[in-house]
């Protein structure tokens, strides 16, 4: 855990030669250290909390200027860590930024651990746990909605909501201690109220859980292969898709043979594309290992877009891949290529499983019904928005709201079977446990430690 007698500094920004780098210093001595590494322009300036102050930051004997800065005093408790704060905006050459950091060093600061400035900002009670998470997403965020989701929920909007789910467990729990320590004076009519308020945080708990797979999508990425024959075009979409030339196009068949990736933005949504090799019977070993990756990849992704060649008349292998598609619980799009030859065939696909569903018409080489086929994939994400509803996007609130979920129908089971109060009321305590786990009201110092570990350093 982080002590409160120790004060830290490290570069706040990217390295990298840059317009501005920033200097974050957090700790007791962050007062004291402001006048003795600057020198304001202003011969009698004043340090106050909050204000921006323009001058010369100085070596840590105060003989040497090391470069011409802005500096920010943020007093405690309204600082980003709760403790009192020093920025230095200086320019963002490597070698100063660098150079500023020693003088604080030997100024008494020690190089903050990555993560430690939010870690004292959970620690003091500036945020809780899901929002220090969210921060963390949301600088690597990939993606607008993955953005807007991780900044609501860094705004606090998951906690709120937990903190409600959290109410209902508290005021059942009363009930329940209640009718335990004065069993004479508190009938069993008590029992109903108890029950309808663990009804109602059951139905919130479930709505939250339900939410994880389309927030996922947002957070993580769609994931999207891409699967036919050889010579459809795979290769060709894939590039058109990623507005570069990622994957080589030829007329030779089978000239892809391992899986080439692909992230792109798509409707603010970010789309992970996988071109796959040609699936034929394969012509050596190594088309083979390659056709095995896509039956494998088939399986594992969100969507699974199916392309066929319009120009030619469909083959056994183009069935073969219908087929086999049916086999996997994914999203199955179908779209036919080469839409700017004459056709082959009219577009419908009789006798097999994929008869009667739309097909996506498009030309990878020009660029027609592209728009129509980015829609399609990114309406897959469907449901409420980001900005409509709460939303869980990490696998570890998942599993603590399942763990909630699971002790509350345990409670609830109590009651209905005529259970004694106690056992129930233990089941809700547990139940509170665990939605505690994901505020962090309630969470062992080492989960604490591997979470803010993952953070970058200086945040």
């Amino acid at each position: 855990m982080v002590t409160k007698t120790e004060t830290i500094a490290a570069i706040a920004t990217p390295l990298g030669t840059a317009g501005v780098g920033l200097i974050r210093v957090s700790g007791p001595l962050a007062p004291e250290l402001a006048p003795r590494i600057f020198r304001p322009a202003h011969p009698n300036c004043v340090w106050q909390s909050h204000h921006l102050y323009h001058g010369d930051v100085v070596s840590a004997d105060g003989q040497t200027v090391l470069d011409e800065v802005l500096a920010t005093l943020m007093r405690k408790p309204h600082s980003f860590t709760g403790e009192d704060v020093l920025e230095i905006s200086c320019h963002g050459n490597p070698l100063i930024l660098q150079t500023i950091l020693e003088q604080l060093l030997k100024l008494g600061c020690r190089l903050a651990r990555p993560g430690e400035f939010s870690e004292r900002a959970f620690l003091h009670g500036r945020m809780d746990l899901s929002q220090a998470e969210a921060l963390a997403a949301m600088i690597t965020a990939q993606s607008a909605k993955a953005l807007q989701l991780e900044l609501s929920q860094m705004k606090g909007s998951l906690g709120r909501r937990i903190d409600e789910l959290r109410s209902l467990l508290v005021d059942a729990l009363a009930h329940l201690e209640a009718a335990i320590d004065f069993s004479e004076d508190v009938s069993d009519r008590e029992i109903p109220s108890v029950s309808g308020l663990i009804l109602r945080a059951d139905a919130g708990m479930e709505q939250l859980l339900s939410t994880y797979h389309q927030a996922r999508l947002f957070t993580e990425g769609l994931r999207v292969v891409i699967a036919g024959k050889p010579n459809v075009g795979k290769s060709s979409l894939l590039n058109r898709l990623a507005g570069r030339k990622k994957a080589i196009v030829t007329d030779i068949p089978g000239t892809t043979r391992d899986l080439i990736t692909e992230t792109v933005t798509l409707d603010g949504t970010c789309v992970h594309l996988t071109d796959t090799a040609g699936i034929r019977p394969p012509t050596d070993a190594i088309e083979k290992e390659g056709i095995d990756l896509v039956w494998r990849q088939m399986e594992e992704t969100d969507i699974l877009l199916l392309l066929f060649d319009g120009s030619k008349p469909l083959t056994d292998e183009d069935f073969q891949i219908m087929e086999q598609s049916q086999n996997y619980d994914v999203k199955i799009l179908t779209a036919v290529n080469k839409c700017d030859l004459p056709p082959a065939w009219n577009n419908r696909l009789p006798d097999h499983p994929l008869y009667g569903k739309p097909l996506l018409s498009l030309s990878a080489k020009f660029g027609d019904g592209l728009e129509d086929l980015k829609k399609a994939l990114t309406g897959s994400t469907g449901g409420e928005t980001p900005a409509e509803g709460v939303m869980i996007t990490r696998l570890r609130h998942k599993l603590a709201l399942e763990k909630a979920l699971a002790r509350l129908r345990e409670a609830q089971n109590c009651l209905t079977t005529g259970q004694s109060s106690e056992f129930a009321a233990f089941e809700l305590s547990e139940a509170l446990n665990a939605l505690d786990e994901i505020t962090g009201k309630n969470v062992p110092e080492d989960v604490l430690s591997r979470i803010f570990s993952s953070f970058c350093i200086g945040k």
